[in-house]
């Protein structure tokens, strides 16, 4: 009387087999679809960006500055610039004749050009690396000497700054730099007391600016 009840554990078998199968297979599809998501959102290109900055300590400067900079998505970036400052009396003091001269300077004109690296590329906060080169047009005067005279100074260097959103587009870019310097044309000379350009020298800046993306 005991045999026919042998056939049903099999049968159970099958239907506990067949109940894991339909179970497992919406947990499969869940997979497949994080991994498609996944795989997607990490081959999304990066964009490439345009930006509008200038250095605001040279508007405390009597001055201005204006710099249009293009960052490509694979970290690389251009700018160039112009602008005008007064020469801060503490950076003329160090100079070996300064005291016989008491010089007034003005960078009546300067012209700025950049290639740096930015580390986490376009519209991300984030350190940029590379190298700059600067020409100016400076003015140049002494309270203690008769005259003025003109030249232009060339700087060629290293440049190191930090990209700080503070919303999706408006940033604050300080920089700094240590350059190599000479002078291009002109004479730096008054009453022959001589302007000694620095060969190395370092020097910073703050630039806020504005970033979108193409």
């Amino acid at each position: 009387m005991s045999r026919p009840a042998l056939p049903l554990v099999p049968r159970a078998l099958a239907c506990l087999a067949a109940s894991i199968v339909v179970a497992s297979a919406p947990l499969q599809a869940q997979s497949v679809t994080s991994a498609t998501v996944n795989t997607s959102s990490s081959t999304t290109p990066r964009r490439a960006s345009l930006a509008i900055e200038s250095d605001v300590l040279s508007y405390g400067l009597a001055g201005y500055s204006g710099i249009l900079s293009a960052s490509f998505a694979n970290g690389l970036q251009v700018a160039v610039g112009t602008g005008r400052y007064e020469v801060p009396t503490f950076l003329l003091e160090g100079e070996s004749h300064y005291d016989a001269a008491h010089w007034k300077a003005t960078a009546t004109s300067v012209q700025v050009a950049r290639a740096t690296y930015r580390l986490n590329g376009p519209m991300k906060n984030g350190l940029a690396l590379g190298a700059v080169v600067l020409r100016q047009r400076w003015r140049l005067s002494a309270e203690r000497l008769s005259g003025t005279t003109s030249f232009q100074p060339v700087s060629v260097g290293l440049t190191a700054g930090y990209y700080l959103h503070l919303g999706r587009h408006l940033y604050l870019y300080p920089t700094t730099a240590f350059t190599y310097n000479t002078v291009a044309s002109g004479t730096p000379t008054i009453a022959g007391t001589t302007y000694r350009v620095a060969k190395w020298a370092p020097n910073a800046s703050l630039h806020m600016g504005w970033e979108w993306a193409r």
